[in-house]
């Protein structure tokens, strides 16, 4: 490929991007204070960098590469030292032919293309991609290329077994580990997925609720990862054949990192998976999780309220645990005692005394909840109603002057109801202690840069539960696309849908009458609860999520 010496602010002035004008401030800029003319017009707000990058790919005829959706060949990342890429601010990505590609924010430096193609031994083909992508992708990858292929390394030879005792940093099954963890809290990931197959061993990052696979790893590394996770997590690595539980607490770019670690066995071998909890997290409010004005409402009620059960109820990952921190955020003053009983602590919140259970030495939910009771509190959270006892002793609690907050599984706010008559609680003792049930799932947002307007049929909007005057009215739905912004998913974080059912007369007459969860449901729709479906078509028609996220997250 021939390159022209041609400067960058000639190829923006030609493309139309810059003005003569625009041109000669940076320049004047860049001769005060050094640096390349690129991130001078990117610091001035002139252009952005995906601008610049897009100018030098059309005028050299290279291919323009967005590395936040790029599956990245690892191998040919560790062809290069982590210094050559940090200081040349390039990365090689993956091979084409015989030549390796090389991602570059200044395609036209020759020293460095010449300079790789001397260190690799192989002709290079230079690609453009924005210097804020590359640095991503030299903290991603590059710091775990020698790792992996170390373990590749020794995978071959046979020699990852003899590594499993030894916890030094410079074993490669030690660093590969670490940076699958490292990756994973850059990715924003809630939870890291290794799962033994038949031929390899697949990791996976759950990132804004849905699993993307990031890695395989050949099976003769099996022992070595999961025993060195295994003993982060003090966890008995000679039990293959029980599921096991445990915990790892490390520091992550200076950031304090829980990991909840839970094995399973297989016929495989075992299969782990970590949640990922980051104490350093923005707390949210109930407003920022996407409440709508007439929840808020309902919401500020419950928890105003001196003594009384309030239950957050849904799936393993729904976001239940962030909407009791946020309302206890919201009530968090001087002049209340406020304890919490977590496994593991989530959130730390100053002012709030929290404890963590501990069924190894046996603090249960239920034997914690019986002496926080004698600590004279006045709101107690309890991380989760899990057995009958835990149930029994919170739901009295909070007929005797607690505000009493928990959380439950079941799939809608009316079945919180009968899930407490399952595990054996009284039904006058529910309808008395019960103030009201938030049910909740997570849906993620369309990414604000990049969806677009789409054209839906009228069957469609109907089927999906629009009533006729809404498709009358012209509904303005959005769908995914995919950017840089959003890694190509054309969705960024994630909103709550909610469905919040206040406790009546009608509802405690028919639940004492052991009326089934659909009567129970209906009388609440009656008397003005707005279901899930419905919050989750609301959000839709906003343009904060899009049709087919919702029918993935609600039936």
């Amino acid at each position: 490929m021939t390159y022209t010496r041609e400067r960058l602010g000639e190829l923006l002035l030609r493309s139309g991007r810059l003005t003569e004008k625009q041109l000669a401030s940076a320049l004047a800029i860049q001769a005060e204070d050094g640096g390349k003319l690129g991130q001078v017009l990117v610091r001035q707000l002139v252009l952005d960098e995906d601008d610049i990058a897009r100018t030098l790919a059309e005028q050299k005829g290279l291919d323009y590469v967005s590395l936040t959706s790029y599956k990245i060949d690892r191998e040919a990342v560790a062809r290069i030292p982590d210094r050559v890429a940090r200081r040349c601010l390039v990365i090689p990505i993956g091979y084409r032919d015989d030549s390796i590609i090389l991602a570059m924010a200044d395609p036209l430096d020759i020293e460095t293309i010449d300079d790789v193609k001397v260190r690799t031994g192989m002709d290079v083909v230079p690609v453009v991609a924005t210097s804020t992508q590359i640095q991503y992708a030299i903290e991603k990858y590059i710091t775990s290329a020698d790792a992996f292929q170390d373990v590749m390394v020794s995978a071959e030879e046979d020699d990852i077994d003899a590594e499993v005792g030894e916890i030094d940093d410079d074993v490669p099954i030690v660093r590969l580990v670490n940076q699958l963890l490292r990756e994973a809290v850059i990715d924003n990931a809630s939870d890291i997925h290794i799962e033994p197959g038949d031929k390899s061993i697949r990791i996976r990052y759950r990132v804004d609720g849905v699993l993307h696979e990031v890695m395989q790893l050949p099976l003769s590394v099996k022992a070595g990862v999961i025993s060195r996770v295994k003993i982060m997590a003090d966890m008995n690595i000679a039990e293959r054949r029980r599921p096991q539980d445990g915990r790892i607490s490390i520091v992550i770019n200076g950031r304090p990192i829980d990991l909840r670690v839970a094995t399973l066995p297989t016929p495989a071998g075992e299969s782990i998976v970590i949640r990922v909890l980051n104490h350093d997290m923005e707390m949210l409010t109930l407003e920022m999780l996407g409440m709508a004005p007439e929840h808020l409402k309902t919401m500020e009620r419950f928890l105003a309220r001196p003594y009384g059960a309030v239950l957050a109820s849904g799936p393993t990952g729904s976001g239940k645990s962030t909407s009791l921190y946020a309302g206890l955020v919201r009530i968090n003053q001087p002049t209340r005692k406020i304890i919490t009983i977590e496994d593991p602590i989530e959130y730390r919140i100053p002012g709030i005394t929290q404890m963590a259970v501990n069924p190894v030495i046996g603090l249960t939910f239920a034997r914690m909840l019986r002496t926080v009771l004698r600590s004279d509190p006045d709101v107690v959270l309890v991380g989760e109603i899990r057995d009958a006892e835990t149930a029994e002793i919170a739901v009295r609690a909070a007929l005797t002057g607690h505000l009493m907050l928990s959380s439950i599984h079941t799939n809608d706010a009316p079945s919180a109801l009968t899930r407490l008559v399952d595990m054996e609680v009284a039904p006058y003792i529910t309808s008395s202690a019960l103030v009201g049930v938030v049910a909740q799932r997570l849906a993620r947002r369309l990414c604000p840069k990049c969806k677009k307007r789409m054209k839906v049929s009228r069957e469609v909007l109907l089927a999906a539960g629009f009533s006729e005057a809404e498709v009358a009215g012209g509904l303005k739905l959005y769908a995914p696309v995919g950017c840089d912004d959003c890694t190509g998913t054309g969705y960024r974080g994630r909103i709550g849908l909610f469905e919040v059912m206040e406790m009546n007369d009608e509802l405690e007459r028919l639940f004492l009458r052991q009326a089934p969860s659909e009567r129970l449901r209906e009388a609440a729709i009656a008397s003005g609860m707005v279901t899930l479906r419905r919050d989750a078509l609301d959000k839709v028609a906003s343009g904060i999520t899009s049709l087919e996220e919702i029918n993935r997250v609600i039936i």
